[in-house]
C-alpha cells in the first residue's frame, strides 16, 4: 500500500475513533489496530496538518532589474534535486560534471 493509500487509511480511521466514544486501547483492540501505531499515525496527521496550516510569510525583496539582468545574462542555471548550480562563461567542465554526479548520489 502506498503511503498515499496509507494516509487516507489512517484518516478514515482515526475519524472512525472520534465518533465511536472509546478510549484508544478499546478501540484499537476491537478494530485490530496496534496502539503504537495508532499513536504514530495520530502524531504523523496531527503535524502534517499543523504543517500545513501555517501561514506564508512573504518577505519583501527589493531587486534592480537592470544589474540583475547583467549578473545573469552569461550565466545559465542547473537544477539537480533540490539544489541550483549557477554556471557562467569559462567554467570547468570537469569540475562541473562531478559536482552533477555528487549531487544526484544525495
Amino acid at each position: 500500500m502506498i503511503e498515499n493509500e496509507l494516509r487516507i487509511l489512517w484518516e478514515q480511521r482515526l475519524a472512525e475513533y472520534e465518533a465511536s466514544g472509546q478510549n484508544v486501547t478499546a478501540w484499537c483492540k476491537k478494530q485490530s489496530v496496534k496502539v503504537n501505531q495508532f499513536y504514530y499515525w495520530r502524531r504523523k496527521l496531527s503535524a502534517d496538518q499543523a504543517e500545513n496550516d501555517q501561514p506564508v510569510k512573504w518577505l519583501p525583496l527589493d531587486l534592480d532589474l537592470c544589474k540583475q539582468a547583467s549578473l545573469f545574462a552569461d550565466s545559465i542555471a542547473v537544477h539537480v534535486g533540490q539544489v541550483t548550480v549557477e554556471i557562467r562563461k569559462g567554467f570547468d567542465q570537469n569540475l562541473f560534471r562531478e559536482i552533477v554526479q555528487i549531487l544526484q548520489t544525495i
